[in-house]
């Protein structure tokens, strides 16, 4: 029997000033901790200036996900860093439409605009 694909891919990459952690998949309470050791190591990176969120391949996104997102957002603000967050497509979008997080955090559509 194949072996399970975890529900969430997490991924970090750094370039010049920018931390990039980028999700795939489903993030809700089992990603919580993978997504946290990513922002910890993002947030730890000496040049880091703006850490990016980029949800463009999230599927689903539920409240645990949501609030792992607010908490990093307020990490950001202590540290003074800037948080983005670029916009999940679908279903994971309507978090943030229905919870009106999107009001306290920097939302963008896409990456070229930072």
């Amino acid at each position: 029997m194949p072996a399970a694909q975890p529900a969430l891919d997490v991924s970090l990459s750094h370039s010049d000033d920018t931390s990039q952690v980028c999700l795939l998949g489903e993030f809700d309470l089992s990603g919580v901790g993978a997504v946290e050791n990513a922002l910890d190591r993002a947030f730890q990176a000496p040049a880091t200036r703006r850490v990016v969120f980029d949800l463009r391949r999230l599927t689903f996104l539920d409240g645990a996900g949501l609030r792992t997102i607010l908490r990093a957002d307020q990490r950001a603000l202590a540290a003074a860093l800037e948080l983005v967050v670029v916009r999940p497509r679908g279903t994971a979008n309507r978090v943030f439409t229905l919870t009106r997080a999107g009001k306290q955090l920097k939302i963008v559509n896409q990456l070229s605009v930072l």
